[in-house]
């Protein structure tokens, strides 16, 4: 039972701080979305302008569709492209820790960890982030895909002998 007892402290504390990464995150959220329309509304005054004006700004660091449109002149575009794009990211990493909290959160609050709900939670958390990782690495996300199909896996068969174990008290 001291076990159990350790897993639900250690739970409660990934809640905690699971809350606060999911606020940070919704905050930036809101921020990209804030700037994005922003940007939208000042898109013909800032088009004027072309990227080499802009010695300091280097818009080859935000990737390929951003870089083309700056050098063809569409600042604005350029920026709201890159804005949508960290906003996506920040959207699906404040998806990705509600859920982490849900399921940190189950398993405080029942006896066991290995119930469906969490599994259906892990499911989404761990099909979220392989295609966070995939954007960035073909390989990586693979991998990470297998090892979240691995955990995903266990936790079933946890689910199982869980049930097995409730069905003979």
């Amino acid at each position: 039972m001291d076990r159990i007892e350790n897993i639900k402290k250690a739970s409660k504390l990934i809640v905690k701080v699971g809350k606060v990464f999911q606020i940070v995150f919704e905050i930036f959220t809101g921020m990209f979305l804030i700037s994005i329309i922003i940007l939208s509304v000042l898109r013909n005054t800032l088009n004027m302008m072309n990227a080499e004006s802009q010695p300091n700004y280097a818009f080859y660091n935000m990737g390929q569709w951003t870089e083309k449109l700056a050098s063809e002149g569409k600042v604005a575009e350029a920026g709201i492209v890159f804005l949508i794009s960290v906003f996506l990211f920040s959207l699906i990493m404040t998806v990705i820790m509600h859920f982490i909290v849900k399921i940190f959160k189950r398993i405080c609050d029942d006896y066991s960890p290995f119930l469906p709900e969490v599994v259906k939670n892990l499911k989404i958390v761990s099909v979220l982030t392989t295609l966070l990782i995939l954007r960035n690495s073909i390989g990586l996300g693979i991998l990470s895909g297998l090892i979240f199909w691995g955990i995903i896996q266990l936790y079933e068969y946890g689910c199982e002998l869980q049930n097995q174990a409730d069905e003979t008290l």
